[in-house]
């Protein structure tokens, strides 16, 4: 039996409200459920060291699939995963986003403070047909995909013509 969807990602942030405050603003995402974690249960569950404690902000979208929890750990925040797309770990976040909201959500991430890397592009993916995307990265630097997907019928018809 394989398992279910992604229920949600875990993202460690530097301040918490400030994240979750881009996220909603960024993405349109709910904030839903806030709380403290700490104490054995979440130090042996998680493989924490003792006297582990964060605060925790969850963000949800259009369904309960996909949500995105923010923490906020003590201690001093560090970033290590500098090399990019060659260190081993999450490479990025991607969310699909309608083509015609493109370029609104590119105008709205860059005025909430996120680096942009380039505007929405149409992109020719080998044997798929065309996406159009941009990628950021937010106010902790984590790298951010939006992507408009062609659609069951598009992705057949330029495999039938490009075969």
């Amino acid at each position: 039996m394989p398992v279910s969807e992604v229920h949600h990602v875990a993202m460690t942030v530097s301040d918490v409200d400030k994240a979750a405050d881009f996220y909603e603003k960024a993405l349109g995402y709910r904030k839903t459920l806030r709380s403290d974690v700490a104490g054995p249960g979440i130090e042996v569950s998680l493989g924490l060291p003792e006297g582990t404690t964060g605060k925790v902000q969850y963000l949800q979208g259009p369904t309960q699939i996909g949500q995105l929890e923010l923490i906020e750990w003590n201690g001093q925040k560090r970033r290590t995963a500098t090399a990019g797309h060659l260190e081993l770990g999450t490479f990025l976040l991607s969310f699909q986003v309608p083509v015609e909201e493109m370029d609104e959500l590119y105008d709205r991430v860059s005025s909430l403070g996120a680096e942009c890397l380039t505007r929405p592009n149409r992109v020719l993916l080998e044997n798929y047909g065309y996406i159009t995307a941009f990628a950021c990265r937010d106010l902790d630097g984590n790298l951010l995909e939006f992507v408009a997907l062609p659609t069951r019928e598009e992705i057949l018809k330029y495999r039938r013509e490009n075969a």
